[in-house]
């Protein structure tokens, strides 16, 4: 089966812990929060039960999690030489506070940079969660 990347790093997006489901049949991303579902409607598919009673028809996406975001911005410090602004940057990694963290950066014009390094680290992911779990990842 196929999946594209983007709906596999969709997942990944919101600082929440939200639940998203991939809908075989039609290639779709939902969204749970808190069990109601957000974003495309699918008909007869209204809340988590719903989709564990046709299990058959979705996959779990992989979720990131407060943690793994936290992994992923101390992995950019790496690149950072600036001490003073190294430390401001673990003090907001550390308190998952991402808008702080990305205004810190892009004060220092290093915004672009982030966004390309946290892309690729969530890319290289996402193909390898769907390599465990058989999926073909398309573009």
């Amino acid at each position: 089966m196929k999946i594209r990347l983007d709906d596999v790093m969709q997942s990944f997006s919101f600082p929440f812990e939200a639940a998203y489901y991939y809908y075989i049949p039609l290639e779709t991303v939902l969204m749970f929060v808190g069990g109601l579902i957000y974003g495309k409607a699918v008909n007869g598919i209204a809340s988590e039960e719903d989709v564990r009673k046709h299990s058959d028809s979705f996959i779990e996406l992989p979720r990131i999690g407060e943690e793994g975001r936290r992994k992923v911005m101390k992995g950019f410090l790496e690149a950072v030489s600036n001490p003073e602004l190294k430390k401001k940057m673990i003090s907001a990694a550390d308190a998952d506070e991402v808008a702080e963290f990305e205004n810190l950066l892009r004060e220092k014009r290093l915004l672009i940079a982030w966004y390309n390094y946290r892309d690729d680290v969530y890319s290289e992911f996402a193909k390898r969660w769907c390599e465990a779990n058989g999926l073909e990842l398309v573009r």
